[in-house]
């Protein structure tokens, strides 16, 4: 009922969405049909292109067009190689996919370590350490990074690609600078919540049966302070693929964010409008699944739920 109760509540944001995102396209300079007939093409030649693409239809015939084409993909076809938007897609999704899940999964498990640590040894060296790490990773834009860790890792040490996705180590990269910023965030939000709940009185009823420091913030700390991380969590996962223009387009990978920098250029509205919507699509499904973990974790969210 909860998963339900939410896509009906979806449905309306995706079609706002779907409105703004054909209007906006639609304002952006620039005529498709003449950046494809070149400047060279004749007044009749541009006109022609106009027609074909439907570009001289009224605005609602062709935002009409724009739903039926989520339906029938056959219908959405790129303006520039004429093939179908979502085999577009599908060919650029799984490059995103990986460094974006790649980057959220490394940047968890290193921010709550991190995190524990922290919590553990308040006021430590490692303490230290891990704060300016975090303060390092929170403040260095992407793009920066990016740029350093080519320069270092792949152009003076030679041990990595600088660009491309041919191979497993192109990701690397990317992957482990897309992380820095998930780990930052992790490793401050799980150290509060620790520091929060030691002192709580179920932690102490652990403590006197005799369990050790360890095994009490593992396994019944922590879990109440990853409730505030996971909601962070499908945030930066759907900032991740927001972010995926900069990431791709520094590291050369042909993904979603790489396809959708390129159909811009080339004022391909197809790709630009589905692409955006199919962000839009993730992000909602992003925020189903972070409201079912949080019901996981969380007992009384769940009582709540069913008193609503």
């Amino acid at each position: 009922m909860f998963v339900l109760r939410r896509l009906s509540s979806a449905l309306p944001t995706l079609f706002a969405v779907s409105l703004l995102v054909f209007l906006f396209v639609d304002l952006i300079p620039g005529d498709p049909a003449q950046i494809l007939a070149g400047p060279t093409a004749s007044n009749e030649e541009i006109e022609s292109i106009r027609k074909f693409l439907g570009l001289n239809e009224p605005l609602l015939s062709r935002y009409g067009q724009f739903l039926r084409g989520i339906f029938d993909p056959s219908v959405a076809t790129s303006f520039r190689t004429h093939r179908p938007v979502v085999v577009e897609l599908a060919e650029r999704l799984p490059n995103t996919l990986i460094v974006s899940i790649g980057g959220l999964a490394i940047g968890v498990v290193l921010g709550t370590l991190a995190g524990i640590v922290c919590a553990m040894r308040p006021g430590g060296i490692a303490d230290a350490l891990i704060t300016v790490l975090t303060l390092a990773g929170i403040s260095m834009p992407i793009y920066w990074l990016g740029l350093l860790c080519i320069w270092y890792f792949a152009v003076n040490l030679g041990w990595l690609p600088a660009a491309g996705a041919s191979t497993p180590m192109h990701f690397v990269l990317p992957i482990l600078v897309i992380a820095t910023r998930p780990a930052a965030m992790f490793s401050r939000l799980v150290a509060t919540s620790l520091t929060e709940s030691m002192g709580r009185d179920y932690l102490d009823t652990a403590r006197a049966k005799g369990l050790s420091e360890t095994r009490v913030v593992l396994f019944h700390a922590l879990r109440n302070s990853l409730i505030a991380a996971v909601s962070v969590a499908g945030v930066q996962f759907g900032g991740m693929l927001g972010g995926s223009v900069v990431t791709e387009t520094v590291f050369g990978i042909p993904g979603v964010g790489r396809l959708l920098v390129d159909a811009v250029s080339r004022a391909d509205y197809p790709v630009i409008q589905y692409a955006i919507l199919m962000f839009a699509v993730f992000f909602v499904a992003i925020n189903l699944v972070t409201d079912l973990l949080t019901q996981w974790l969380d007992p009384r969210t769940r009582d709540q739920e069913r008193l609503a």
